[in-house]
C-alpha cells in the first residue's frame, strides 16, 4: 500500500512541472500587421462625390493622399484614412502614402493606388469632319453696278469698276480721257457706285487719241466692289449694245445700240446709241455678253440716238495699267478757285460734224 501511496505522489510530483509550464508553451504570437488597401467604387456618375477608403493602417501611422492631375480637384474635410473629392469628368490616379515609425526608431512607408473614372454628363459629341475644300468661286460681272459718276473738281463724268481686282487690292477704273485731262495725271477725285458707296480714285494714265484714262480706287480693302470685264476682243458690226450714265437728259436710263464700224485709226469704235453730256467716260457692253467693248467718247448729237465713238475694247485692254509695287507719288498741283468742290458739273459731250477729226 505504501508503495502505491508513493507512486501516487511521485506522479502528482512529476505531473507539476507540465502544467506551470504550459502556459510559457501556449503562449498567443502577436498579429501580424494588416496589408495597406484602398477600397472604393471605380466609377462615378457626373458631379458625384468620390469616396476612397484606406484599410490596414496602423492607429499611429501618417498618411498622405494625392490626386492626379489635381487641377479643378476640390477636397473634402474627412477622417483620417478616408479621402472625398470632387472633380470635372474624367479619370483620376489617387495614392495613399503611409508612414510608420518602428519601435527601433525606423521609418517605413507603404503605398497604393487605385483609379477611378467621373462620367461626363452629356454623350460624346461626334468627332468634327472639316468641310470638303471648294474651288474658289469666281466672282460674277455686274456692268450695271459697276458704273458710277466721277467727279474731278467741278468736272463729272461716267466710270466703270474693271475687273479682275489688282493683285495689290485696288481696282482699276475705266473713264474718258476728256473726263480727267485737265487734272492730269496723279489727280485725286472720288466715284460714287449705284449702291451709294463713295470710292476715292486717282489718275494713272491718260491717252488722248482713243479718249481713254485709266483711274485706280485709293482703297485696297475693297473685296467686294461691282466691276465689269473688258472683252476679249472688239465684237463684229452689227453687235447688239447698251450704256447706262449720268447724262443730263436721262441719268441713269438704259439706251440700246449696235456697232455700225469697227476699230479705226484712232482706235475706236463707232456706235448708232443716244448719249449726252455726263455720259462721257461710260462703259458701252454687248448685249449678249455684259462684257464691255468701249466707253463714251463723242457724238453727231447729243440726247437723240446718233453716231458715237468711243475707245475699243482691244485698245482699252492694252492700255491697262500694269500691276507693279513700283511707289509714284505725285507732286500736288496748287489749285485755283473754282466754286464748291461738291458740285458736280457734267463734262459738255464733244460733238463732231458730218466729217470725222481726230480729237487731240
Amino acid at each position: 500500500m505504501f508503495r502505491v501511496r508513493l507512486f501516487v505522489l511521485l506522479a502528482l510530483l512529476l505531473a507539476v512541472p507540465v502544467v506551470s509550464a504550459a502556459p510559457d508553451r501556449m503562449l498567443v504570437p502577436e498579429p501580424l500587421p494588416q496589408k495597406l488597401a484602398l477600397e472604393g467604387t471605380t466609377k462615378y456618375k457626373p458631379y458625384q462625390l468620390v469616396r476612397v477608403k484606406a484599410t490596414g493602417v496602423d492607429a499611429k501611422a501618417g498618411i498622405i493622399w494625392r490626386v492626379y492631375p489635381s487641377q479643378d480637384v476640390q477636397r473634402a474635410t474627412t477622417p483620417r484614412g478616408i479621402l472625398e473629392f470632387a472633380a470635372p469628368p474624367g479619370t483620376y490616379q489617387i495614392e495613399a502614402l503611409v508612414i510608420t515609425t518602428g519601435a527601433d526608431g525606423a521609418i517605413s512607408v507603404d503605398e497604393q493606388a487605385m483609379s477611378v473614372e467621373i462620367e461626363s454628363c452629356c454623350d460624346k459629341a461626334p468627332p468634327i469632319v472639316p468641310p470638303t475644300p471648294q474651288p474658289p468661286v469666281k466672282p460674277k460681272a455686274n456692268p450695271a453696278g459697276a458704273l458710277g459718276k466721277i467727279q474731278f473738281g467741278n468736272a463729272g463724268c461716267t466710270a466703270t469698276v474693271i475687273g479682275p481686282r489688282r493683285a495689290d487690292g485696288k481696282w482699276d477704273v475705266l473713264t474718258a480721257a476728256h473726263c480727267v485731262t485737265h487734272m492730269g495725271v496723279g489727280a485725286k477725285g472720288s466715284m460714287v457706285l449705284p449702291d451709294g458707296r463713295k470710292l476715292a480714285v486717282k489718275v494713272g494714265s491718260i491717252y488722248e487719241t482713243p479718249d481713254c484714262a485709266w483711274l485706280t480706287t485709293e482703297d485696297a480693302t475693297l473685296a467686294d466692289l461691282p466691276f465689269a470685264e473688258i472683252a476679249a476682243s472688239n465684237p463684229a458690226v452689227g453687235t447688239k449694245i447698251w450704256h447706262k450714265g449720268y447724262g443730263v437728259d436721262n441719268p441713269g436710263n438704259r439706251e440700246d445700240g449696235e456697232i455700225t464700224f469697227a476699230q479705226d485709226s484712232n482706235g475706236q469704235l463707232q456706235m448708232s446709241l443716244s448719249v449726252s453730256s455726263g455720259d462721257s467716260g461710260g462703259g458701252i457692253f454687248r448685249d449678249d455678253t455684259g462684257e464691255l467693248i468701249s466707253c463714251v467718247c463723242c457724238t453727231t448729237a447729243k440726247g437723240q440716238k446718233a453716231r458715237v465713238w468711243g475707245c475699243a475694247a482691244d485698245v482699252a485692254r492694252k492700255y491697262r495699267p500694269a500691276q507693279t509695287t513700283e511707289l509714284w507719288t505725285p507732286i500736288e498741283i496748287p489749285e485755283a478757285g473754282i466754286g464748291p468742290i461738291n458740285a458736280w458739273e457734267p463734262v459738255d459731250m464733244p460733238t463732231r460734224g458730218p466729217v470725222v477729226t481726230v480729237l487731240k
